[in-house]
């Protein structure tokens, strides 16, 4: 049975019941099933919505974008739509820009298809006005700015307690299980969001996150066996987008990366794919410890492994008989193979062998220190190339052999269009390089239509407190209203502008306009007058009845209430008149 919100009482009785059980009734209310698919179906689909025609395709998609901007009603309303979508919000006659509703202008703004810029946030024209604050020590540090902030997000009861807020504030947002996230005040977690001291890292490519969250593990040693890199979900993905795996078990995967990639009879070299071969030799976990080999025969039967130790030493093989003779030297005796004076630059490697061998670090723990700090730099492949060392650690990580390896066919592998089937990285014969172009992604190719960190989320919740108003509003239509009322008023303050901007757009937003034609006493017919006409009445009654003429002033939390309050009464006296009959005197000023 699907919960349906209430108001007990009307007018401000019924509305100090709402304000008291929202957060309950809301938390209720947003486990139903239909709102739940709907929010869910978004969040996994919005990522591919790449135009305005892909987005009014798809039902479900468009309901919960129209939806949150309070647009329901045009769901089948697809041509004006379309025009709202595609609109050039940089052109001053645009359809968006012309319309008197600016919750289509907030629709083409957020969905950004007609804009160079792309889409953004919802929330993304909000002053920052703790820019200068990096930490929670920052914040706490400052009473003046605590106070504040507390006071912005109505915590002021909390501000005493700076051991609980500095948990509030490093916690993770994103992760339902923290902190915040299971603290019964929704206003805390606003309040950890807006300054996100403990969000993970963003990363424009998988190589970047792979060497990102490798370098955040164990003071930037990375996983020290198997099991840590698959409990390490972050590094985990990467591995995955990186090597472009496609079977993903986590039992299968610990197996492959345990293997000893130089023996050809362990599972993943039994494997037809050679990326997992190339995973496990980036991480080495399974290679065999050369100083557990009791006799050169162990060494000399992994031939892949005997290069890279010979490459330790900057040797080059002379064959088996000759590493035979050398490891098996009597160190100590100057007449011994070794210690002629024609073998002596295999003396070190000898005596590690026979002594102790030094730890090597992996092939992955080379490319994060080579590229740990200049990915960010590598603004084109031949940058990157040509950074030798660099290139080659890359190489040695997706086990591409130079030896083979043009370096234009790599250049063109990077410059291909990935977002092709037919690119050439796409269709080249080896998976291996494939991957590696993926991993760093010089051309990711397709639409730039890329939805900021956030995005899903913002708008899921916008549609879930609409959704919520809607439901109260079968009741109580004026209590839809003045839940609305913070909201729409603070995207008006948001957007920036002079006094008279923000007066316009009370006017273009329907339920703020008629909250303020009621709060402020005015009559029906008073959209009919002239657009500047209707912006000074609306000041001299504001300053008459709250003492300003700035609607931001109203969202001081006691004006806020006051003018709620004025709109409540003045709403319910309205109806109660019109039911008997009568008009208020004041409805006639203007007829």
């Amino acid at each position: 049975m699907t919960f349906s919100p209430y108001v007990l009482g009307t007018g401000i009785a019924g509305w100090n019941f709402l304000d008291r059980t929202r957060v309950q009734q809301q938390q209720i209310f947003e486990k139903s099933p239909i709102l739940d698919r709907a929010v869910q179906d978004f969040t996994q689909k919005i990522e591919g919505i790449q135009s305005s025609d892909q987005l009014l395709d798809d039902y479900n998609v468009l309901k919960v974008a129209l939806g949150a901007f309070g647009l329901d009603e045009d769901i089948n309303n697809r041509a004006f739509i379309k025009k709202v979508l595609d609109s050039d919000l940089s052109e001053p006659t645009s359809f968006a820009n012309r319309l008197n509703d600016n919750r289509y202008l907030g629709l083409a703004q957020t969905f950004g298809f007609g804009n160079d810029a792309g889409p953004q946030l919802p929330s993304s024209s909000v002053e920052k006005p703790y820019a200068n604050v990096a930490s929670p020590e920052d914040l706490l540090s400052n009473q003046t700015l605590l106070n504040q902030a507390l006071d912005d997000f109505g915590l002021e009861k909390y501000a005493g307690n700076e051991f609980f807020l500095m948990r509030v504030l490093e916690s993770d947002t994103t992760d339902p299980a923290s902190f915040v996230n299971r603290l019964s005040d929704s206003k805390l977690a606003d309040f950890a969001n807006a300054f996100q001291f403990n969000q993970p890292p963003e990363y424009t490519s998988s190589m970047e996150a792979l060497v990102g969250e490798f370098n955040a593990m164990n003071d930037g040693n990375g996983p020290a066996n198997a099991d840590e890199l698959l409990e390490n979900e972050g590094l985990l993905k990467a591995v995955v987008d990186s090597f472009d795996l496609e079977y993903t078990n986590t039992i299968f995967l610990k197996r492959m990366l345990e293997s000893n990639p130089y023996d050809p009879d362990s599972p993943v070299n039994q494997q037809e794919d050679p990326r997992y071969l190339a995973m496990s030799r980036a991480f080495g976990f399974g290679i065999s410890d050369i100083n557990s080999f009791t006799s050169p025969e162990e060494l000399l039967a992994q031939p892949q492994l005997l290069e890279d130790a010979l490459e330790q030493f900057n040797l080059s093989n002379p064959g088996e008989q000759y590493i035979r003779d050398v490891l098996e030297s009597d160190l100590s005796d100057p007449n011994s193979f070794v210690n002629q004076p024609s073998n002596l630059a295999f003396y070190d490697f000898a005596e590690a062998f026979q002594n102790e061998w030094p730890s090597a670090p992996s092939r992955m723990q080379v490319l994060a220190d080579e590229v740990g700090g200049k990915l960010a730099g590598y603004e084109q492949p031949q940058q990157f190339v040509f950074d030798f060392d660099a290139f080659e650690a890359g190489l040695d990580v997706f086990n591409i052999s130079e030896r083979e390896l043009d370096f234009d066919v790599m250049i063109k592998a990077f410059e291909s269009d990935l977002s092709s089937e037919i690119s050439y990285a796409n269709l080249h014969r080896d998976p291996n390089l494939k991957a590696m172009a993926h991993a760093f992604a010089f051309n990711p190719g397709g639409s730039d239509h890329t939805y900021p960190a956030g995005f899903a989320q913002e708008i899921a919740d916008l549609y879930k407190d609409r959704n919520f108003e809607i439901a109260i509003g079968e009741s109580d239509p004026n209590m839809r209203l003045a839940l609305s009322l913070e909201r729409e008023l603070q995207s008006i303050a948001d957007a920036g502008g002079s006094e008279d901007a923000h007066w316009f757009g009370i006017i273009g937003s329907p339920p703020l306009k008629s909250m303020f034609e009621t709060a402020l006493g005015l009559p029906a017919s008073f959209g009919q007058l002239d657009v500047d006409r209707q912006v000074n009445e609306m000041k001299e009654r504001a300053q008459t009845s709250f003492g300003t003429t700035h609607p931001a002033d109203l969202l001081e939390p006691e004006t806020l209430d006051a003018f709620r309050n004025r709109f409540l009464l003045l709403s319910g006296l309205n109806s109660d008149q019109a039911a008997n009959g009568f008009s208020d005197p004041i409805f006639t000023l203007f007829q």
